[in-house]
């Protein structure tokens, strides 16, 4: 019975992945057609950064913000923690070098920094944050895209973006993200096998990842989308039943994926970042009961079959999980594969931190971020902030810093 069910398991998740593969074809095929046509004017777009502290990626990513090769009109609002966060003087510094110095001529048109003014008992920072932004937005401004601080992003970025939201019907794109550790620890590699099933259930059940996200101006401007971020965790996965609601169409792009060597990162530390993120799903999107069914049913099987000593079972069901594995990177990366020593060595944990996880988002009453500890709630489903670190400043200096060349 056991070597059926493994047999089974293998069989739907091969059925999953090859979903998958044929959704990322006809994304990339649509793309292609869309490069092939002539836009006439292109929309001012206006691009969000919110930070809490500084991540070590912040100046590559402000570098490659100021190279962006986008044919129309952009502009950068940064929204900042307060003014005592330390991204604060970082970023001031860089976006005024960038001003001054001869051999960089920022793509932007202008840049808006602020400190975030209230703080909200209910949602997170980040959704706070922007919902300042949007409340601000440029009258200019009918692209809006959202960027993470740690996301390495080449020069087509925003015309990438810009591109899929100028098609018919559709209101939101994004890409994703693909982990290969710079140092190889176990633990990154843990985290690069958590997110291959991550991006084939995010593609397959459309759940936009907010790390690289463009919506047109109308999405904002409906206003069911800012009424859920008031009290949501993030900002991505509640997006999508604003959009069916506008009968607007999500878009996957696979030419965003950006590629994260980060695994500075212990497996507590992880296990806890992961049910981070599923957390989400089970707060904010319509398929959570199925998200919960993959995170569990795989660590499940497994113990089950250790439990009986089913060693031939599992030997073939891992086998052909290392298979899928390079499938997933093949079509998520055009055919490159970086490392299947890595995949092999990394899948078993990979598994058991899934369902751990799983198992923590299914039961979390409350969620740390950023230092901020968060309490779930379910009427709404969202958070509201349970315990905040002590700062002497809370907004009071609220003038807002514009940069412009």
């Amino acid at each position: 019975m056991l070597s059926v069910a493994f047999a089974i398991a293998l069989a739907l998740q091969f059925l999953l992945v090859s979903i998958f593969a044929l959704k990322v074809q006809k994304n990339r095929k649509a793309s292609v057609k869309w490069e092939e046509k002539n836009i006439s004017e292109w929309p001012y777009a206006e691009v969000i950064l919110c930070l809490r502290g500084v991540d070590s990626t912040l100046t590559n990513l402000l570098s490659s913000l100021s190279r962006q090769n986008y044919k129309g009109q952009w502009q950068l609002s940064i929204v900042i923690d307060s003014q005592e966060d330390e991204a604060w003087k970082v970023v001031n510094d860089l976006i005024t070098s960038f001003s001054y110095r001869q051999e960089i001529n920022p793509s932007w048109s202008n840049v808006k920094i602020q400190p975030l003014r209230d703080k909200p008992k209910k949602g997170s920072r980040k959704c706070a944050s922007l919902l300042q932004a949007f409340n601000e937005l440029n009258q200019s401004s009918s692209l809006i895209s959202i960027i993470d601080s740690d996301a390495d992003i080449s020069e087509s970025w925003l015309q990438t973006l810009a591109l899929g939201c100028c098609q018919k019907n559709v209101g939101a794109v994004s890409g994703n993200r693909w982990f290969i550790p710079r140092k190889n620890s176990l633990t990154g590699w843990t985290r690069a096998v958590w997110n291959a099933g991550a991006i084939v259930m995010m593609t397959i059940l459309d759940i936009p990842w907010g790390g690289s996200l463009a919506v047109r101006r109308e999405v904002i401007d409906h206003g069911l989308w800012t009424n859920l971020l008031e009290h949501s965790l993030c900002e991505d996965t509640s997006l999508i039943k604003p959009l069916r609601e506008m009968k607007l169409k999500y878009f996957y792009s696979p030419n965003l994926l950006i590629v994260d060597r980060s695994d500075e990162i212990s497996m507590s530390e992880l296990s806890r970042w992961i049910a981070r993120q599923i957390l989400t799903a089970r707060l904010h999107h319509h398929s959570w009961p199925i998200i919960m069914f993959h995170g569990l049913s795989t660590s499940f099987l497994l113990l089950i079959g250790l439990a009986n000593n089913a060693w031939l079972s599992i030997f073939f069901y891992e086998l052909g999980c290392i298979g899928l594995l390079v499938w997933i990177e093949i079509v998520a990366r055009e055919g490159k594969v970086s490392s299947l020593q890595r995949w092999m060595l990394a899948l078993f944990p990979g598994q058991l931190v899934n369902g751990w996880s799983t198992l923590k988002a299914m039961l979390s009453k409350k969620v740390e971020w950023r230092g901020i500890i968060y309490q779930v709630t379910l009427k709404p489903r969202g958070v509201e902030v349970l315990k905040a670190p002590a700062s002497t400043f809370e907004g009071l200096a609220s003038t807002d810093s514009d940069l412009s060349h």
